[in-house]
């Protein structure tokens, strides 16, 4: 089919009253040819004709399966952006965020990243030496070992856990030994199975705090622990058949504290042992906790 080409002034010469005709037809034609098209109403900004709009996971606007493509320059506009929120009021430094009080021990705030603790307490033949007279559970005033003052300590603690954490317990000489297997609801039927088994360990043994450490932090969900000992690491294996430097133990906690778990240390009974103070205070401060002393 030939197609006759006129020029606009040979069209005006012939019939003026056809370019108006001719004008609609051409209108009527395109809107017959591209139903639906998007049409940009502003520079890169489309236009939507009646009908609904389909959103993508993108938030994009997307035209209805039924309409054809936008062109090729049209921008389609995101769904505006949720407006800012007023910034919240941070806490000030050593200050827990939660709703829940944080665990203590020893009078001392432990700041847990999460709702869980994981207590390491050595229990070593030395534990079995006399401490200064202590507060038990029930507030009487007693005397005892260092063990028993650790272990009152680590009831008292446990039973001032909201029933929202989650904790466990590993008592160590030169070998270790743990409640549970993994960390438990602080609910009242399980502190007191905590308790009842607090209150069997006895002093004995060396100090194997290496293989202590690394069992407390073999579980990655572990990210907030508490170490009590009264004296200087030396087994580094159940056996007693090798005796490991404090850069030996260390190094066994560095590397299994993969979760970068805060270790928070505290030395009973070690005031004028100057290794092992030194060596709980270097533990802590690796790990991102402090150290505290006890008389």
């Amino acid at each position: 089919m030939k197609v006759k080409r006129m020029s606009i002034a040979s069209l005006v010469a012939t019939s003026g009253g056809c370019i108006l005709a001719c004008a609609l037809m051409l209108s009527a034609s395109l809107a017959v040819a591209n139903p639906g098209r998007v049409v940009t109403g502003r520079t890169g900004t489309p236009s939507w004709g009646p009908g609904p709009r389909t959103f993508s996971g993108m938030d994009l606007p997307m035209a209805p399966a039924s309409l054809g493509s936008a062109p090729m320059n049209a921008s389609l506009d995101p769904t505006p952006a949720p407006a800012p929120q007023p910034p919240q009021e941070q806490p000030e430094d050593g200050e827990d965020p939660r709703d829940t009080p944080p665990p203590v021990f020893f009078g001392e705030e432990i700041d847990a990243e999460t709702d869980s603790i994981v207590y390491v307490i050595d229990h070593s033949g030395s534990m079995s030496l006399s401490a200064e007279p202590f507060e038990d559970l029930d507030g009487s005033i007693r005397t005892g070992s260092r063990l028993d003052r650790a272990k009152a300590e680590l009831k008292r603690s446990i039973a001032s856990l909201p029933e929202s954490f989650y904790f466990n317990v590993f008592f160590y000489d030169e070998c270790v030994s743990g409640c549970w297997g993994k960390k438990q609801q602080a609910s009242p039927g399980n502190k007191q199975a905590a308790f009842a088994w607090i209150d069997a360990i006895q002093p004995d043994g060396w100090t194997n705090t290496g293989l202590a450490m690394q069992t407390a932090l073999y579980d990655k969900d572990n990210r907030t622990v508490v170490l009590l000992s009264d004296g200087s690491p030396n087994f580094i294996d159940c056996a007693m058949n090798y005796v490991g430097s404090f850069d030996t133990h260390k190094a066994m906690i560095r590397n299994e504290n993969t979760q970068g778990a805060t270790i928070n240390t505290f030395g009973i009974g070690i005031s004028s042992d100057n290794d092992a103070r030194t060596f709980m205070q270097q533990v802590a401060v690796e790990n991102g906790g402090s150290y505290t002393e006890i008389n």
